[in-house]
């Protein structure tokens, strides 16, 4: 073998080295691992206070991974690793002799960290992994197993290598052996790639053919001397590789008011009931003020038990018409839905891509929905998924003023929705033609105050309202929530209230533009 063939055969451990731990980055994107940071070439500088690093078995450690805090007292779990990669003996078991210095380094690291935190604390919060492409000699694990069940091993030969390796006593190397974990066979460097380039699509929208290089890149800095200092990657790091960062993820939060001091509409059983059967998607609508923001909210307390309800707020508190936070795009909407349901553990993040289009979004919006159903689903088979898209008219209105052809919203409804997902879009009465929806949507409205909700809202502010002040309050706001909410706002008596709101009722517009005005004049 030529020397410069060796070397090719040393580049082929690095890309292993590089992919693997490229992966590995990726579990910082998933909302459920808990993992913080993983740190390149050593363990963390933050593992301890400055001054005081843990310097024994430094040299074994080639990843870190730490869950909770890159600090060893915080975390919840520290992971040290150690990779081994071989073109040429790929099927070769690794023997005692070839782990002596892994089986030294860590056992070394084992004994300092044991003296400065004692043994109890190390035990479920540490681990040390060996991982190659080459097996492990099979007799070598049994017994590693023999010496954590305490049993006498067969293999007499390697627990005197162990013990020599170690220099630990018997309780202490038992101890260790529970920290200790070897994982052979692994996919050699050329199959890593491909790996990488796969999971790195589970996260992206469209296929960025790029991705899984610049995240290599991220390990490979990390690797060098000039990250010395700062060896370690977090989330933030792995977003910026993938072209995104933390805001993206989550774009347009919810702007909508809670609905915690509403009371409960008549109508709300029987409307998610109505539901709940369709596999369609359902518009409900109303005229302004009717309560759709309200009952969105409403909807999750009425779907079976382990359901989930999301809540997309097109109108964003009037940040719709903003050219600086839309809301109405593919982009903003989809993955931020997405990604709330990532933070409840139900799928895999969404991280936006510049080289997406909205088909490309709307494509893994529902693999994500399907991960969500599959996701409940195995807790209880009867629960649902909820997408809620409150103010969709707004969202086609927006998509009009800035020139884009259409909403996500309008495309979301004509798109074959996964079993086990509740579609619902609330906008006005009026404007469900903004939306063009197909024939199959089901349709339905949501009724004003009845005059029993209108005692119940009134008498919730004034608890001696006559019948004859429910039935002039009922009258003079058009059965109108939002106009009842804002007049009961003002601060005033009720019968000022019911002075200001006569002597005629008006329309809804009107009347919330006459207590806008009255408000102002109160305020001179």
């Amino acid at each position: 073998m030529s020397a410069i063939d060796k070397v090719r055969f040393s580049r082929d451990g690095d890309q292993f080295h590089y992919l693997w731990a490229a992966r590995r980055c990726l579990g910082l994107l998933a909302p459920d691992s808990g993992l913080i940071a993983v740190s390149i070439e050593g363990a963390s500088p933050r593992e301890v206070e400055a001054g005081d690093p843990v310097a024994a078995g430094e040299k074994v450690i080639d990843i870190a991974e730490y869950y909770g805090s890159e600090e060893i007292e915080k975390a919840s779990f520290v992971r040290y690793l150690q990779l081994k990669h071989s073109t040429q003996y790929p099927n070769d078991n690794w023997v005692p002799s070839g782990l002596k210095k892994t089986i030294k380094g860590f056992s070394d690291r084992y004994r300092e960290l044991e003296r400065r935190f004692g043994a109890e604390n190390l035990k479920g919060r540490f681990n040390f992994g060996f991982v190659s492409n080459r097996p492990i000699l099979p007799s070598f694990l049994e017994t590693i197993e023999d010496i954590i069940s305490g049993v006498a091993t067969c293999h007499p030969g390697n627990l005197t290598k162990l013990k020599e390796f170690t220099s630990l006593n018997d309780l202490q190397l038992k101890s260790f052996c529970h920290l200790l974990k070897f994982e052979g066979r692994h996919q050699r460097y050329r199959l890593q790639r491909d790996v990488l380039g796969q999971e790195i699509k589970g996260y992206l929208v469209g296929d960025d053919v790029d991705a899984p290089v610049r995240l290599k890149e991220l390990v490979t800095r990390k690797a060098l001397s000039e990250s010395a200092q700062h060896p370690t990657i977090t989330k933030s790091d792995v977003l910026r590789a993938l072209n995104a960062t933390e805001d993206r993820l989550f774009p347009a939060p919810l702007r909508i008011e809670s609905a915690d001091t509403s009371i409960p509409r008549a109508q709300e059983s029987d409307l998610v009931a109505r539901i709940m059967e369709s596999s369609n998607p359902v518009i409900i609508h109303a005229t302004g003020g009717v309560g759709k923001s309200i009952l969105s909210q409403r909807i999750a307390a009425h779907l079976p038990e382990g359901s989930v309800s999301i809540i997309y707020d097109c109108f964003g508190n009037g940040e719709y018409r903003r050219l600086g936070s839309p809301r109405h795009r593919h982009k903003d909407a989809l993955v931020q839905i997405v990604n709330e349901l990532a933070t409840n553990r139900l799928c895999d993040p969404l991280i936006p891509s510049p080289a997406a289009d909205n088909t490309d979004y709307l494509r893994a919006f529902i693999q994500r929905l399907k991960q969500c159903v599959a996701s409940i689903r195995g807790r209880n088979e009867q629960a649902l998924v909820c997408i809620a898209i409150d103010a969709a008219d707004n969202a086609e209105m927006a998509a009009k003023e800035f020139g884009d052809e259409r909403s996500f919203a309008r495309d979301l409804i004509r798109e074959d929705i996964p079993d086990g997902v509740r579609l619902v879009v609330l906008c006005r009465t009026e404007r469900r033609d903004y939306l063009d929806p197909p024939p199959t949507v089901l349709h339905l409205e949501l009724k004003p105050f009845s005059r029993i909700e209108t005692a119940a809202f009134l008498r919730g502010r004034f608890a001696d309202a006559s019948e004859n002040d429910i039935d002039e309050f009922h009258r003079l706001t058009s059965c109108n929530p939002r106009v009842q909410a804002n007049a009961l706002a003002q601060e005033l008596a009720l019968p000022d209230i019911l002075r200001a709101l006569g002597p005629d009722p008006t329309t809804v517009d009107a009347a919330i533009a006459s207590q806008l005005e009255l408000g102002r004049l109160n305020r001179l």
